[in-house]
Formats: structure tokens, sequence, C-alpha cells
């Protein structure tokens, strides 16, 4: 029994001519049919992307006032300030780890000079505390001005 086999040229054609079959049932597949534009959304209709958690209820709020920086010499003729401030919880509810930051700021580049963090771990509504932070250190040929940052855990 002799074993027949198609030659390589008819197995290349047979391959060649069922991809071109192939090929001509698809095409057009890929086209997009003609679909009305949906109009864009007008800003008005755009969700927000970014959404700010507050809890209802009750909140802390707080209001602060610093005195200027005096400048007071040491014996060694550095310097150092002196800054008094007020923070008041003016909201409806105590604060939780209120963090108080005093800072001394450059006049004139704006960048920080030095800080004194307090941490009172309740802050009563209503209640006013007065801090005197002594000392910030200097340079003593710049000017500064005192800020304060509160913040506090969400109650």
């Amino acid at each position: 029994m002799k074993e027949v086999s198609l030659p390589r040229k008819g197995i290349v054609g047979l391959l060649l001519l069922a991809c071109l079959i192939g090929s001509a049932v698809t095409a057009g597949c890929t086209e997009n049919p003609a679909v009305p534009e949906t109009p864009a959304p007008t800003p008005e209709a755009t969700p927000a992307a970014h959404t700010t958690y507050s809890p209802a209820g009750p909140q802390p709020s707080f209001s602060t006032t610093v005195t200027a920086p005096e400048k007071h010499f040491r014996t060694d003729t550095s310097c150092y300030w002196v800054v008094t401030g007020t923070v008041t919880n003016t909201g409806d509810a105590p604060g939780r780890n209120v963090v108080i930051r005093f800072m001394l700021v450059d006049d004139e580049s704006g960048m920080v000079r030095s800080t004194e963090t307090i941490l009172t771990p309740r802050f009563q509504a209503g209640e006013t505390k007065i801090f005197t932070i002594d000392p910030l250190p200097g340079d003593c040929d710049r000017q500064y001005r005192a800020e304060i940052a509160v913040t506090h855990d969400i109650p």
C-alpha cells in the first residue's frame, strides 16, 4: 500500500485560500455602524469627583489669635522669640486630640523658622486657652510673624 501526500505547495495554497475567505467574510465587521452622537453632559449634571466627608451633628471649630513675636536676647547675644496665642473652641462639640502648632515665620521668605506643638486631649466647646511659647529660636537680624494652626480628630 502506497501512501498519498499532498505536496507542500498544495497545503500552503489551501491555507492562503482559507485566510482569504476568512478575511472576506469578516470584512466590514470592524467598522462602527452610524450611531448618533450622545451629547456631552453639562457641568451641572456631572457628579463631583471628590466628596468631603463631614459627619452630621455637633462639631468643634477653632478660632485663634496670636501676638506679634517679641525678640529677646540671651547672655551669649543669640536671640529667641516669645509669642502668646489664644485658642477658642467656637463649635458646639468638644474637640478630641487637638493639636495646636505655633509657627515662627520669616517675613521675607515666608519659611517657617521654628515651631512648638501642644497636644490637648480634650478641648471643650466654648473653652478658651491661652499659651505663651518661650523660646522660639530665631535669627537676630530677621523679622518674623507668628501663626497658629489647629487640627483635631473627627468626633
